[in-house]
């Protein structure tokens, strides 16, 4: 073969070889270009949906101290509210005699009506 003919097979060789090259710098390149502008676009919602993220965490977090505030308050107000109870039920009793004296003089005469507060059924 002469030498001509190797050389051209040579040469058609390299331009295929740096065509190909070429070719995949320009792929990488439009690739990474477009990688850019996407993250450029989506790093501003990534912030944003962490700080979303964060304060939800926080807000939990509130929330449980918050609960564990209620818890102990709806404890203390049942206490109050047995002591009311018993302070109620004290009350009454302590009134009873009274009731009953309101209710003779005023001439209901019922043994039956006086624990309603010295009303008569009508």
């Amino acid at each position: 073969m002469p030498w001509y003919v190797l050389l051209i097979i040579a040469l058609a060789s390299l331009a295929i070889a740096v065509g190909g090259f070429v070719y995949m710098g320009l792929k990488g390149w439009r690739l990474a270009k477009r990688g850019a502008s996407i993250s450029k676009r989506v790093a501003p919602l990534a912030d944003d949906l962490s700080r979303q993220t964060a304060e939800l965490s926080a807000k939990a977090e509130q929330l449980q101290v918050n609960g564990e505030w209620l818890e102990a308050s709806m404890a203390r107000l049942q206490t109050s509210l047995a002591r009311l109870q018993v302070v109620f039920a004290t009350a009454t009793e302590a009134m009873e005699p009274y009731l009953l004296l309101t209710g003779w003089l005023s001439g209901d005469r019922g043994w039956s009506d006086w624990r309603r507060w010295g009303r008569k059924k009508r």
